[in-house]
């Protein structure tokens, strides 16, 4: 695990990687914004169907490699790797972060 993780991120990190929707959603606001190839999720609910959705048909592990800090979150680079067409591939998750949530999560190859 990337020493640069907050309990926030590595949290992200851990949940995505273990498959575990429930812990994944705790670390996002009630009202978070996740953008995903081409799609927009708002809120628990729209999430938790996405993340569910793309760990049933994808299977993706993230292997980080790199964090950076923005102004209102942190940008974290990794490794994905999972069943989709193109595995592995480089991805950056650009994380907006406000009172220890993440509040949107941009998905960006």
């Amino acid at each position: 695990m990337n020493s640069h993780l907050t309990p926030l991120t590595a949290c992200f990190v851990e949940s995505m990687n273990a498959q575990d929707s429930a812990a994944f959603i705790a670390c996002f606001a009630p009202d978070a914004l996740v953008e995903d190839e081409g799609h927009t999720h708002r809120g628990t609910a729209e999430i938790t169907a996405w993340i569910e959705a793309a760990f049933a048909n994808f299977q993706p592990v993230l292997e980080v490699t790199a964090t950076t800090s923005t102004g209102t979150g942190v940008v974290i680079t990794g490794l994905v790797s999972g069943t989709f067409p193109g595995s592995p591939i480089v991805l950056n998750y650009h994380l907006t972060i406000a009172q220890d949530e993440i509040t949107a999560l941009k998905c960006v190859a």
